[in-house]
């Protein structure tokens, strides 16, 4: 572990081990951010290093297990030597879809646990490493959290816990934005449209697992995969998210929402009336 360089900007992004998480880290390291990127695993944190090189740092924790967050906390502290965190950006998050019905309430609480609890507790763990320790050297930090332009303000069927987690990201951000105003932390929400990621190959596998194909879920359920699909297909590179997010932190007066997305309709989608979208669905 490398102290942090005097002119160093140190920022830390959870679930750094692929997708969105994975290039963000590649970018910041490239801009010259020295990163710490939670992974689950030593694999993970071995062959993130070797990718990204001295100016990643791999913090090997579980964002739902508090007393992993707590030693993550103790390890970024020591290398910041009495300096702040330039931003927190809470991006870790799984994707479930399925019937309520059929759901196991496993994966529902994994998919909860992971975006809100985990928000939850590396917020609270570092905040006095982004400003509310006001011994420390720097400028107040910013929390940057993912949520989505849509499942974070409307609700599809199928992705009740996607969706659930998502809309109380929203929630908790503009809770958390008021509430830190007098240590002049800001808070913003980066809300994407579809964006290329290996996520949605995951969602793709549940067209051949379904166990609720005789019932009358299938066939809504197979116009959601379709429409997920075609979202893929316009999707944004996640390149073009990355540098949003790379604005976020950097922009002196920043937006509240962003809402980076290739289908200008994405945007429109949260402002249709409720009754006339559920005849979409």
């Amino acid at each position: 572990m490398e102290s942090l360089k005097r002119t160093e900007r140190a920022v830390i992004v959870t679930g750094s081990s692929s997708g969105i998480g994975k290039d963000l880290c590649r970018v910041l390291v490239k801009k010259g951010y020295k990163v710490f990127g939670s992974v689950r695993s030593k694999n993970d944190a071995g062959a993130l290093s070797k990718e990204l090189g001295s100016g990643f740092e791999p913090l090997i924790m579980d964002v739902t297990i508090e007393s992993q967050v707590l030693k993550a906390r103790n390890q970024v502290e020591k290398c910041l030597e009495g300096r702040q965190l330039w931003a927190l950006i809470n991006n870790a998050g799984v994707a479930t879809l399925g019937p309520v019905e059929h759901i196991p309430t496993s994966e529902f609480v994994t998919q909860i646990d992971t975006k809100i609890l985990g928000t939850f507790l590396c917020t609270k763990t570092f905040l006095p490493l982004l400003g509310t320790n006001k011994k420390l050297k720097g400028p107040a930090g910013r929390i940057v959290n993912i949520s989505s332009i849509l499942g974070g303000k409307i609700g599809s069927p199928f992705m009740s816990a996607y969706c659930a987690s998502k809309h109380a990201v929203e929630a908790f951000s503009e809770s958390l934005r008021r509430e830190l105003k007098p240590y002049g932390i800001k808070v913003i929400i980066v809300a994407p449209g579809s964006i290329s990621t290996p996520i949605w190959n995951a969602l793709k596998n549940h067209i051949g697992s379904m166990s609720f194909s005789d019932t009358e879920y299938h066939v809504p359920f197979n116009k959601v995969l379709k429409s997920l699909e075609q979202f893929d297909k316009n999707s944004l590179p996640i390149e073009q998210l990355s540098k949003v997010i790379l604005k976020s932190i950097e922009t002196k007066n920043p937006k509240i929402r962003y809402t980076p997305t290739n289908a200008y309709s994405q945007k429109i989608w949260p402002y249709v009336p409720k009754k006339l979208m559920d005849q979409f669905f």
